[in-house]
């Protein structure tokens, strides 16, 4: 009955937000459907923990996980001053396989994000897919209209507290410390978003996410000394990012009425990543898919880097000098 009542509730969300959309633009109609049947079929094919533990035969690692998730949600209630939600309280068994994919465009000249107009949730410069040939047709036709533009498989995503949001059971394979991280960062997005303030919102989840994690295993050192070494490589990336992202976007500023800025982008970005290979950064896997990345993507690769992580040294001083090293009281201040 309640899970009848759920899929109305769905469906009338759904319709309202077709018809707002329809009589705006057909083709994000169309969009919205295909996005919430997507959704849909998440949803309603995901079961009980309980009934995904009889299913299969789980590793070590993915039983720690699944037991830690009720320790994690009151954790970011009691502790974090989260808001409480239903999320994460099934599974959907995604067979090994992705399932949403995401894309990221720019200008080719400049750092200036591709921006999509969604009802409720605004303006945001990214676009998802649950079908990866239409997320790589919509890559195709905005490369065609001469934007750099990426793509990529998503692991998570929060549908804001709108509905109850299940695990995908790919993450139960996450170290302690990245299941840690990524339950906070989604389980924030259900208490604080701004319509239309992507870079702010996800840098926020970021930022909380990652102090929420080293509270929460600051009892088990194996997990917080490899979840702290893995950050700190993240965050040596991040500097580098961050100094060269503006060097780089002063450099396409200054140029973009030369005849020969294609040329000078692709130098540009060769400079940029043999700098990348010269720096601090001790995991090759780490440098080689940032290489990999850039080369392909291009502007869109620095435009998905700032939705993450361009505020976290402001976020920073923030932290420090109005809460008071207070994860508790940032939250606070930042909930509706």
């Amino acid at each position: 009955m309640l899970y009848i009542r759920f899929i109305r509730l769905f469906l009338s969300y759904l319709g309202f937000i077709l018809l707002g959309a329809a009589m705006y633009n057909y083709e994000l109609s169309i969009y919205l459907i295909r996005q919430g049947n997507g959704q849909l079929k998440v949803l309603s094919g995901t079961q009980s923990f309980e009934d995904y533990r009889a299913n299969n035969v789980l590793s070590e690692k993915e039983s720690s996980n699944l037991e830690l998730i009720d320790q994690i949600k009151k954790f970011s209630v009691d502790s974090l001053a989260y808001k409480p939600t239903d999320n994460f309280t099934s599974i959907y068994d995604q067979k090994k396989k992705p399932i949403l994919w995401v894309i990221t465009a720019s200008e080719k000249y400049a750092l200036k994000p591709v921006e999509w107009e969604f009802p409720l949730i605004g303006s945001v410069s990214y676009k998802g897919f649950f079908n990866e040939q239409l997320a790589i047709k919509e890559k195709n036709k905005l490369q065609a209209k001469g934007f750099d533009a990426g793509i990529r498989s998503v692991s998570a995503w929060s549908t804001l507290g709108w509905f109850s949001d299940p695990l995908l059971s790919a993450h139960l394979n996450k170290s302690k410390g990245s299941f840690c991280n990524l339950l906070f960062h989604e389980l924030f997005h259900a208490t604080f978003y701004k319509a239309s303030r992507i870079n702010e919102n996800e840098n926020l989840a970021n930022f909380i996410a990652h102090k929420a994690t080293l509270q929460f295993l600051k009892n088990d050192t194996i997990a917080l000394s490899e979840y702290i070494y893995n950050h700190e490589q993240r965050e040596l990336l991040n500097k580098f990012l961050n100094a060269n992202t503006k060097a780089y976007k002063t450099f396409l500023d200054s140029n973009n009425n030369n005849k020969n800025k294609l040329i000078l982008k692709q130098k540009q970005l060769l400079f940029l990543i043999k700098k990348l290979k010269n720096s601090d950064i001790k995991k090759e896997k780490l440098v080689l898919m940032t290489e990999q990345e850039i080369l392909t993507e291009q502007n869109a690769y620095f435009i998905d880097y700032m939705q993450y992580n361009s505020q976290q040294d402001s976020l920073e001083n923030a932290f420090n000098k109005f809460y008071k090293g207070s994860i508790k009281n940032m939250v606070r201040s930042l909930a509706p």
